[in-house]
């Protein structure tokens, strides 16, 4: 059998009856090369620890498809974004095309001419060619970049080129498969591509032609096995990872982070690659190096040891490598102070495009170093003892944790008379000189509002957020086990906090702990009452402020819009790092309490993006936030006020 008219076959250089073996074995050499490179991944997985991802199905679909196939977030950056979907796009596309190379290969003498003319795949010809058009600009463009551009974030290497240029080969395969087909039969059908470029073509020779067909149809398949076989062998695995990994991504707020079970657990954090659960497995295979971690992440730009991207390809490296390895992976594979150099902002998650988790695998590191190597930085040394003892981080006997209150007249909680909320203030508003007037502004100002509230007093103790950031989990759940139990006997329902760090354990990480509690932030109720008329803005229209976003109350829990609208909007100079891209201000992941000896300070470094828009104050919703931007503006000598928002309302005449 040869070439029929109107059907597209590439039976130049091989027989209907040898070409179905031809690419039957070179389709069973790639499934073999490709299955033995993914294979021992996926073996891992299987075998991993459970990461419990299996609910909420539709409202994992929604994110999919938000995600990963209309890829929202790599449209951060628009010319890359653009360049990354069009080649997505265009694949997804283009399977359909790959489907008929392959199918027409198997079966050769199957004439399937008569849905050549039939709309629908006359519409696809036209769809698949401008798909075509679209991913071989999108390739000109992306080596364009790394050829010539070469962004600082990008991970340049010989094989992103590789894969690129196989992009291409399937292109301009598929182009001139078609053209050359048209050339020699003109009453054949085709999209755009094929019909204009077929007018060039004629003027080369059929024999010519037909090679050119055939060499245009081996070229096609040969890359497409290519590719595959280099997939599993290369950062670019995460073609068929990412879609699966944004869709077992986290949907709570918070970390997602587990009790540990002391008594039935044998390992205590992670010291080895294989203590990661399957959820986090998958993270690691799916980084695409494209660095947009590292370029928000405030301790990689203040010159830190830590590159979200770097620990993830080092875990990933030694993920893949032999398990009896002896090289350590804690200290050796990871350096100690990469590990402790981490806030946990959750900067590098808001930035993923493919949804990778980092906080959770930072922690269970530390876990690994505090709890079953016993290794931490020696300020930690007299803050967990403190913790432990007085149940703060700084050593204040925990029988003056309620001093603060003592002439305000701050009813104390009774669970025979309960009030509305229970305000709890945590370790900085009780003890903490600057904490304290943020405090007790707080107080004032749910007073002059008629809220019904009152504290527990002594009672109270620290949410255990430093220990479980530090990773001495046993501390946390000690600490946590306690409050947990306050708040049963007392029958405690609704908590307002002005601490985001005290706000997410509440609410995210006690329920565990049996802890249904509703809590609000301040910035939620002082929100609430503004808009009911009974407290207003203290800040004036002609007064500059910039708000800076506390991580753990905004790209951990979703508040933004609270604790702007307790301010004049129209007073708020938002900056560009603002929101989901506000920077650290290198409080967090219990880094208040580890001196920063290490490049410029996180502080420092945030204040100087605070400044651009010339404030007179910065407008702050957490009480480390405003300390920490305050030691920044001392050291700084800047005339600027840093204030929490519960400073800057007041009653309403």
């Amino acid at each position: 059998m040869y070439m029929a008219p109107n059907l597209n076959l590439a039976l130049e250089w091989t027989s209907s009856e040898t070409q179905p073996l031809v690419l039957g074995a070179l389709s069973f050499l790639t499934l073999i090369l490709f299955s033995a490179a993914a294979w021992p991944k996926l073996k891992i997985l299987l075998n991993a620890k459970a990461a419990g991802r299996n609910d909420r199905i539709l409202e994992r679909i929604k994110i999919t498809l938000k995600i990963a196939f209309c890829q929202t977030k790599l449209m951060q950056d628009k010319s890359a974004g653009w360049m990354h979907a069009l080649i997505f796009w265009g694949f997804l596309i283009l399977l359909f095309r790959a489907a008929e190379f392959f199918f027409i290969g198997f079966f050769p003498e199957t004439d399937f001419s008569f849905l050549r003319s039939t709309p629908l795949v006359m519409a696809y010809a036209w769809v698949k060619d401008l798909a075509v058009v679209l991913v071989t600009l999108a390739v000109f463009f992306a080596l364009y970049r790394r050829l010539w551009v070469k962004p600082s974030r990008l991970t340049l290497s010989g094989e992103g080129v590789l894969i690129l240029a196989l992009i291409l080969a399937i292109m301009v395969s598929d182009m001139v498969f078609d053209s050359a087909f048209l050339a020699l039969h003109p009453e054949g059908h085709s999209g755009p591509i094929g019909l204009t470029l077929a007018v060039v073509f004629k003027k080369l020779s059929n024999n010519i032609l037909r090679d050119l067909h055939s060499l245009a149809y081996w070229a096609h398949v040969s890359s497409i096995m290519i590719f595959l076989i280099l997939l599993p062998r290369s950062k670019h695995f995460h073609i068929l990872t990412s879609i699966p990994n944004v869709f077992f991504s986290k949907l709570n707020s918070g970390h997602d982070l587990n009790r540990i079970d002391f008594e039935k657990a044998e390992t205590f954090g992670v010291t080895k690659t294989e203590d990661f659960n399957w959820k986090q497995m998958l993270d690691l295979h799916t980084c695409t190096q494209c660095g947009r971690c590292d370029r928000v992440c405030p301790a990689w730009t203040t010159d830190k040891p830590l590159s979200p991207q770097q620990l993830t390809v080092d875990l990933r490296d030694r993920l893949n490598s032999p398990p009896d390895s002896d090289v350590p992976l804690l200290g050796e594979t990871i350096e100690d102070e990469t590990i402790w150099s981490c806030t946990t902002c959750g900067a590098c998650e808001s930035a993923c495009p493919v949804m990778i988790e980092y906080v959770d695998k930072i922690i269970g590191l530390r876990q690994g170093l505090v709890l079953t190597e016993d290794r931490y930085p020696k300020e930690f040394i007299s803050a967990f003892k403190s913790l432990e003892t007085q149940s703060n981080p700084w050593g204040f006997p925990n029988a003056s944790r309620s001093n603060w209150a003592k002439d305000l007249g701050v009813p104390i909680w009774d669970k025979t008379q309960p009030t509305e909320y229970l305000y709890f203030v945590g370790c900085n508003g009780s003890f903490d000189t600057r904490g304290k007037k943020i405090t007790e502004a707080v107080v004032q100002t749910l007073r002059d509002a008629g809220v019904d509230f009152s504290i527990l007093g002594n009672d109270e103790g620290c949410t255990g957020d430093p220990a479980r950031r530090a990773g001495n989990e046993y501390l946390y759940d000690m600490l946590a086990s306690k409050n947990a139990q306050t708040f049963k006997e007392k029958g405690v329902r609704k908590v307002v906090t002005h601490c985001p760090h005290c706000f997410n354990s509440l609410k995210n990480e006690y329920p565990e702990f049996g802890s249904q509690l509703e809590v609000i932030h301040h910035s939620e109720l002082l929100q609430k009452l503004i808009q009911d008329g009974k407290v207003i803005s203290k800040s004036s229209e002609e007064e500059k402020i910039v708000f800076h976003d506390s991580c753990y109350l905004g790209r951990h829990n979703g508040i933004y819009d609270a604790p702007r609208e307790t301010l004049k909007t129209n007073s708020i100079k938002e900056i560009e790092q603002n929101r989901e891209t506000g920077t650290c201000c290198g409080a967090g992941g219990a880094r208040f309490l580890l001196e920063e000896n290490t490049g410029t300070r996180m502080s420092h470094h945030r204040l100087d993006e605070l400044m651009v828009n010339e404030p007179n104050t910065i407008a702050v919703s957490c009480p480390y936030c405003v300390l920490m931007l305050e030691d920044a503006v001392k050291a700084k000598n800047l005339n600027v006020k840093v204030r929490d928002i519960g400073e800057m309302v007041e009653k309403k005449n």
